[in-house]
């Protein structure tokens, strides 16, 4: 992200950011700050994002939205991160009828997520919403909310909460008062179009800091009890600026920097030849031996690589 001090100084002498103005096109994240360092928040637009996550994945209407809502809470939750080659993973593993949903995130505002059943249809529920919550959690809210943390040369370490609803907002906070004991309000929200296009994608994290006063508290509680929900706000015309503005109004809302936001995932065929390597040399020649070709697929994006057994030869050699 950018240098706090230099955005700063180019929002009190007025000098626009072209850069950062581009970048507002766009997918993009915003991170501020409130009431003095009381608060930090944290919001997402998505929608081009999530709308790859439905065409590589050619996932329900259902699908699309609980994805979606994980996908941008995975990649704020990453901004959130000050380590470049830091990874977070977010696994939901559910009764629901989708069975498990998958997002991986850095802190430069790229995810890339999958669904173990993506092609899932439900009817609306008593709303005339997506019913999210039973797709992921099923009828009686069963499940897990695991995040793990992954850095380069630390083992691995996670938490892992029960699912509250599975409609992944409500699971995300709790995860954060839970695990983190960090006060948290989260709120996804992904608009599904008739035509099974994605409309709009967008989401917030508020967290209060250690010591925060009362009154900032009863303000912000005040203020997202009146509060709609993301995708009306989204209708609306509002960013993820006005977003902040409006959850934190009273607060003294400044935000601090701006980054893009984009589905992406790293595989190519490079790769893809290290995974056909690891099968070794005795499966290989027994493959070349049958004249079977060998595929690798990859769960994130849905790419396929092909290698006939003329390619498997070479790379023997």
């Amino acid at each position: 992200m950018a240098d706090e001090n230099s955005e700063q100084a180019a929002r009190e002498s007025g000098v626009i950011d072209f850069n950062a103005e581009t970048v507002r096109l766009g997918d993009h994240i915003v991170r501020g700050t409130a009431a003095d360092g009381q608060v930090r928040a944290f919001a997402v637009t998505a929608r081009a994002s999530v709308q790859e996550l439905h065409e590589r994945h050619q996932t329900s209407p259902v699908v699309s939205a609980a994805l979606g809502r994980l996908l941008m809470a995975g990649m704020m939750m990453g901004a959130m991160s000050k380590n470049d080659d830091e990874l977070i993973t977010l696994v939901i593993r559910g009764e629901g009828p989708v069975g498990g949903l998958t997002v991986t995130a850095n802190n430069r505002g790229q995810a890339k997520g999958f669904a173990n059943h993506p092609h899932v249809w439900l009817p609306l529920n008593s709303a005339g919403k997506l019913s999210v919550g039973e797709a992921v959690a099923g009828e009686n809210h069963t499940g897990t909310l695991s995040v793990v943390h992954d850095l380069p040369g630390m083992e691995p370490y996670s938490s892992e909460v029960p699912l509250v609803s599975g409609e992944i907002g409500d699971d995300l906070t709790y995860y954060f008062a839970a695990s983190d004991q960090v006060p948290t309000s989260l709120g996804v929200g992904v608009l599904v179009d008739t035509d099974q296009s994605i409309r709009q994608a967008g989401g917030f994290i508020v967290q209060l800091m250690p010591g925060c006063e009362d009154a900032v508290v009863d303000r912000l509680e005040k203020n997202l009890a009146g509060t709609r929900s993301v995708t009306d706000l989204l209708e609306e015309g509002m960013k993820p600026t006005d977003v902040l503005r409006h959850v934190l109004d009273g607060l003294s809302y400044q935000e601090l920097d701006v980054m893009p936001a984009e589905f992406h995932c790293g595989c190519n065929r490079e790769r893809a030849t290290r995974v056909v390597l690891a099968l070794g040399r005795a499966e290989l020649e027994d493959m070349i031996s049958k004249d079977e070709p060998a595929d690798v697929y990859c769960h994130f994006c849905g790419e396929h690589y092909h290698f006939e057994p003329d390619e498997l030869r070479d790379l023997l050699r």
